[in-house]
């Protein structure tokens, strides 16, 4: 069972969204934003028609209050999308660039590359394959294409480790 506490709680945080919903629809242009208020109750409009919890008496237990229902503007009956949630900021780390070993790789242009990443791919699997992207990872490169031919020594070294 909510106390009062609970209750008011639950009120503020109904009123605080309806307050980020305000904000959200003040930044639309001012046609859209015409459509919506149209559509939508103001803000002052919901927080005057919020309801009142009345104490309870000391041997009635507190009435169960439903929360006010939340409006969600429809701009031409579709309706608003959620903003996506903020991923985690990136960590920086220096990459551990792997010691360049010159001439050892089987290959010496892009396409070569490719060919010779594929060929392992297959034959390691998915599972050991996967250990590729840490080759990758390693020498500080995200996507094969960007692989600087002074590392590809050092990238056929890595890849033929997973292989062992």
């Amino acid at each position: 069972m909510f106390n009062n506490e609970v209750i008011l709680t639950i009120a503020q945080a109904i009123l605080a969204n309806t307050k980020v919903i305000q904000s959200l629809v003040d930044h639309l242009p001012a046609e859209v934003r015409e459509k919506v208020a149209s559509v939508v109750v103001p803000v002052a409009a919901v927080a005057a028609v919020a309801p009142v919890i009345p104490k309870p008496a000391p041997v009635v237990a507190a009435p169960v209050v439903e929360p006010a229902p939340v409006v969600i503007p429809v701009v031409e009956s579709k309706p608003v999308v959620q903003a996506p949630v903020m991923p985690a900021p990136p960590v920086f780390t220096a990459p551990v660039v792997a010691p360049v070993v010159p001439g050892t790789a089987p290959f010496s242009d892009p396409k070569g590359l490719i060919d010779f990443v594929m060929t392992s791919y297959k034959s390691l699997g998915p599972v050991k394959g996967a250990g590729i992207q840490g080759v990758l990872t390693g020498l500080g490169y995200q996507n094969i294409n960007d692989v600087n031919p002074a590392h590809y020594g050092a990238l056929f070294i890595g890849i033929e480790a997973l292989k062992a």
